[in-house]
């Protein structure tokens, strides 16, 4: 899930609801009665020190930040080789300890992830399929595949005509049937 669009939806007035991927969800089968793999779900985020804790206890502290913004954490590998969990969790050729990249975003995609368990949230993003989803359907089954044109004030033109153009698809559905 972008950290930019989160960010985006904090300094809004918009009660956003945006699944979260894959790797960033809290798998419902624990740990210890599975042999699946570590993802970054498995790791708890602390907010206060920036850091992370994978499930066997090790502290994952930030070890490097690029000039993009992604920052990796990295715990040591003597801890990681004396781990339960090190033949699920380092993929590491050379012996390494696991890494987690994030950006500074973190905290806006922890309390997204938060959200989201909850019944509530489930419910209400469920109906996107039945709301939104059609609809992009109905554009790409007419032929619309991407953007024509470049630039935002372009590209919102042409969006504004695919829209008008399948509003008056739906609306003349029922005139077409008498």
């Amino acid at each position: 899930m972008s950290g930019g669009n989160l960010d985006a939806l904090e300094k809004s007035t918009v009660d956003a609801y945006i699944a979260t991927d894959r790797g960033e969800k809290q798998n419902p089968i624990p740990l210890d009665e599975s042999e699946r793999k570590l993802t970054k779900a498995d790791f708890t985020y602390h907010k206060a020190d920036n850091t992370f804790t994978c499930p066997g206890g090790q502290t994952l502290n930030q070890v490097r930040k690029s000039k993009e913004g992604v920052q990796v954490y990295q715990g040591s590998a003597d801890v990681c080789a004396k781990c339960p969990y090190q033949p699920r969790c380092c993929e590491s050729k050379k012996g390494e300890a696991r890494t987690i990249n994030t950006d500074d975003k973190e905290p806006l995609r922890q309390a997204m992830n938060a959200k989201m368990a909850k019944q509530a949230s489930k419910d209400i993003y469920s109906r996107r399929k039945v709301i939104v989803e059609p609809v992009f359907r109905q554009l790409k089954n007419s032929g619309f595949r991407g953007f024509s044109v470049r630039g935002k004030e372009k590209v919102a033109g042409e969006f504004s005509l695919l829209c008008a153009t399948h509003n008056i698809k739906i609306v003349s559905k029922p005139f077409l049937r008498e």
